[in-house]
């Protein structure tokens, strides 16, 4: 027999040079991802073991990851496979230099990381969204410092059975490899991903790197079959043979070469070779039929052993085959093995021990098709009461493995166990940051209890009540910030039941759950008021209620008092209590409420004490917070020296955080430093590495388009604009930032640009910001002033007037325009002209003062504009 690496390379001499030069790429520092695809036994894993012998040989590290149709594997188990031969083959210090910071953050979703690195601390905790882009982070960090050292070469086996957040991964690190001499390859079946197939969407978001190549592969030409079966068996075979396998095979090189081993075996090859003749073979009809064939060779008793392995997994383990076969000795068992190994059915694992795995999905599929379902439900209960005895008090470190093997066999082991090991799978998969696996568990689990997920019936127990509880929290993060309604109307189920069970315990820490608190976006304020009433009086449950209340309402419902009441009594709890914990939280709460209710002074004031605090205590989260609302706070009063300092330190922190939404928040902050002073080139640098973290950013979109237009780039900016507007689609309507700055920065936009087609857009927005009573002072304040420059573009005196008495408080401040020279635009238009000069002066002086150039300039302008056309002669601008 010749080798299976020859085999593949029959007729494949095209694929292998498209790939060979996607491997010197890589070598080259050019990362390259290449998917091959193509139907089952066409050879994608053959060729990618070829390539990898290839990478092998010019020095590279290739690690292989696989993924399996069954679930019941860990999240990220095509990721975690290669890290973990990584982690075993690498000495600690030098695992420590190529994971950095995000060691820590690794070792959550693989333990062994602490295994070589003992000392870790735990990372900074974050909101789940942010927390998996902190985790994406690491992974792709030590992907690339590994491939620094020695470049590398990372095989995805199967990806259409991968789970969801293996391919947002995937996403990830693809479009971070182009400058590192990493190279992966990935292989699929092709006619498996339907347009609702998670891995659909990865493919059309993978097609748009140039570093991306994809590979369909198809089967050999009848020119290269009689080649192939020379490689796979020695015989030249006939022009009638080629002719006839070709046609029952199509080329497909594992369906010819498990037809030339069954021919073999029945010695009936030699008489199809040349000159013999062709007789009429008795070619099965498709490749499963022709394993079955090959399968009825070997011995009962080895097909019943192969039958419990095919029902474990893609993978299993000799120990585990032993606790199965009752009444088989080792020995016994030893030698069925070796003779499926014989066979070619199976292949021992390298470096794992006693582990073996089937050659072949194909095969493992027939041996599945092959039971009967009563059998196939016994087969499962009984593995999965043999896990529970192999994993002992472990188990819940196998809860997906587990919670599929008690899903199969419920129709006879119950829903018991099922529900047990699904929550428990839930809560890793929230834990590894692995949402969607956890959604998925949830609802399993709710259906094997009975429950609907949409609520219209009664939660009878603990353990539906955890189920929802998890499913509300999978929800939040999964549905995203437009369906949080969703997330919360399942988690008030949850509460609802603890609460008519007076568990307060479970009750506060549902109504504690951390989703993101977003101005206008009123979903959780019912439920913290209901915990409330539940929790003891001044008790340290009251006291962070009440924090994370005075949030809430300051933010949701734009009731700053009821916020100030809250926040003032959580601090009264923390003192009492000596909570230093709780006084930081509240802090940071006040502060952020401080900020949108137009209380700078307080944001400043109380941010500065919270910093130190944070530092102290290296909470980096509260310290990069508390930086920003001080940060922006002063800038927006003028004092940019400062504010610059802030905006440094936590751009700064922020990087070590590893946060994708304060990076882009603190990128965001810097450009708008820079911005204001007009260092034109730094402020887009700073926008184009936030919009790289985070694309749809109104925050950065609106800005940028501000940018572009204010620096006479009309067509970047209309192109910043578009894109702006698509963003605003995703969110819903509500007194919200994202509709308050569109109608600022769109209505200022039209005035630079002498009118705009998307006027009405800003008008709108506006609309729907002061239409809500719960809008926050500052959000208003944003619209009014998008409202300020359609009023002064039409000419609307009334409109104007309705302004000009809105803004009379905010002036000597600044929000992207300075708001002393919108109240000079709007007194020009109501024809107080005398006014008018007041506010531009007062604009002039606020500018110079803060240094901010821009800003200076188009006072300077509108100053002068009115000016000529008041008719007036020299001016106290000329000396500008």
């Amino acid at each position: 027999m010749v080798s299976q690496s020859a085999k593949i390379l029959v007729g494949r001499q095209r694929e292998m040079a498209e790939l060979n030069a996607a491997l010197d790429c890589a070598m080259a520092g050019h990362g390259r991802l290449v998917m091959l695809a193509g139907e089952p036994g066409i050879g994608k894993t053959r060729i990618a073991q070829e390539l990898a012998g290839l990478a092998e040989q010019r020095g590279a590290r290739v690690l292989w990851g696989w993924c399996y149709e069954q679930e019941g594997a860990p999240p990220y188990w095509p990721w975690v496979q290669p890290v973990r031969s990584y982690i075993s083959a690498t000495e600690p210090d030098r695992l420590r230099a190529e994971m950095g910071p995000g060691a820590a953050d690794i070792a959550e979703v693989i333990p062994e990381v602490r295994g070589k690195l003992p000392d870790l601390e735990p990372p900074p905790a974050l909101d789940p969204n942010q927390a998996r882009f902190r985790l994406f982070d690491s992974f792709a960090t030590l992907f690339k410092n590994a491939a620094e050292s020695q470049p590398l070469m990372l095989v995805l086996d199967d990806l259409h059975w991968a789970d969801k957040p293996s391919l947002l991964l995937l996403e990830f690190l693809a479009r971070q490899i182009s400058e590192s001499s990493l190279l992966i390859v990935g292989t699929y079946r092709d006619a498996e991903v339907s347009p609702d197939h998670p891995l659909f969407g990865t493919l059309a978001q993978l097609s748009r790197d140039q570093s991306f190549r994809r590979q369909v592969l198809t089967g050999l030409p009848p020119a290269d079959v009689g080649e192939f079966i020379l490689t796979t068996s020695g015989a030249n075979a006939s022009q009638e043979l080629i002719e006839t396998l070709y046609a029952d095979t199509e080329g497909n090189p594992f369906f010819m070469n498990e037809v030339i081993r069954l021919l073999v075996d029945r010695g009936e090859l030699g008489n199809a070779s040349v000159g013999g003749g062709a007789p009429a073979l008795a070619v099965p009809q498709g490749v499963l039929e022709v394993i079955g064939q090959r399968l009825n060779r070997l011995s009962k008793e080895c097909n019943d052993l192969l039958t419990t392995a095919a029902v474990i997994g893609r993978q299993f383990d000799f120990n585990l085959l032993g606790i199965l076969s009752e009444g088989a000795t080792e020995l016994e068992l030893v030698e069925l093995v070796e003779e499926a190994l014989q066979a070619q059915i199976i292949q021992g694992l390298p470096e794992a021990g006693d582990r073996y795995q089937f050659s072949h999905a194909l095969v493992q599929q027939t041996l599945l098709e092959r039971l009967s379902t009563r059998r196939r439900v016994r087969l499962h209960a009984k593995v999965g009461d043999a896990l529970e005895t192999l994993y002992g008090e472990h188990g819940g470190d196998h809860a997906a493995e587990l919670a599929y093997h008690f899903a199969e066999a419920e129709p006879v082991a119950g829903p018991e166990k099922l529900v047990k090991y699904t929550t428990l799978a839930g809560e890793r998969a929230l834990e590894a940051f692995a949402h969607e696996d956890a959604l998925r568990h949830f609802q399993r689990g709710l259906i094997a209890k009975g429950l609907d997920e949409e609520g219209s019936m009664p939660v009878p127990d603990a353990e539906a009540a955890a189920l929802l509880f998890g499913l509300g929290r999978a929800q939040a993060v999964t549905l995203g910030r437009q369906q949080l309604d969703v997330a919360f109307a399942t988690l008030n189920r949850a509460f609802d039941f603890y609460a008519e069970t007076n568990d307060v315990t479970h009750a506060v820490r549902i109504a504690g759950y951390s989703v993101q608190i977003l101005v206008g976006h009123r979903v959780a304020g019912e439920l913290v008021a209901r915990a409330l009433r539940l929790a003891p009086h001044h008790s340290p449950e009251a006291g962070r209620l009440l924090s994370r209340y005075g949030l809430v309402v300051g933010l949701e419902e734009g009731d700053y008092p009821s916020a100030k009441e809250a926040f003032d009594s959580a601090l009264a709890t923390a003192q009492t209590t000596a909570d230093a914990a709780l006084e930081m939280r509240t802090l940071a709460n006040f502060t952020t409420v401080d900020y949108w209710h137009l209380q700078w002074t307080d944001t400043i004031a109380k941010g500065s004490r919270l910093i130190e605090q944070a530092r102290l205590a290296a909470d980096q989260l509260s310290e990069v917070s508390t930086r920003f609302w001080v940060g922006i706070a002063l800038l927006n009063s003028g004092e940019s020296s400062e504010a610059q300092r802030h905006a440094a330190e936590m751009l700064s922190t922020a990087e070590s955080l590893r946060s994708r939404y304060w990076l882009a928040t603190a990128l965001w902050l810097n450009e708008r430093a820079s911005s204001y002073e007009g260092n034109w080139q730094a402020a887009k640098e700073f926008n184009e590495r936030g919009l790289l973290a985070s694309p749809s950013d109104t925050r950065l979109l609106g800005t940028r388009m501000l940018m572009e237009y204010e620096t006479g780039d009309d067509i970047q900016g209309h192109g910043y604009l578009e894109r702006l507007v698509e963003a605003l689609r995703l969110v819903q309507p509500g007194p919200k930032y994202d509709y308050a700055s569109v109608a600022l920065l769109i209505s200022a936009v039209a005035r630079i640009a002498h009118g705009g087609d998307q006027l009405h857009i800003a008008e709108s927005s506006a609309a729907t910001v002061l239409s809500a009573d719960s809008a926050t002072p500052l959000i208003s304040r944003f619209a009014r002033i998008g409202l300020s420059f359609v009023a002064v573009l039409r000419g609307d005196v009334e409109a104007a007037k309705e302004q000009y008495a809105s803004l009379g408080l905010a002036a000597g401040s600044i929000l992207f325009i300075a708001i002393d020279r919108v109240l000079g635009l709007l007194a020009q238009t109501m024809g107080d002209l005398d006014q008018a000069v007041i506010h531009f002066e007062d604009a002039l002086a606020f500018c110079r003062k803060a240094g901010y150039r821009p800003e200076l300039a188009w006072t300077c302008h509108d100053y002068a504009e009115m000016l000529l056309a008041r008719g007036n002669g020299r001016t106290p601008l000329q000396d500008d």
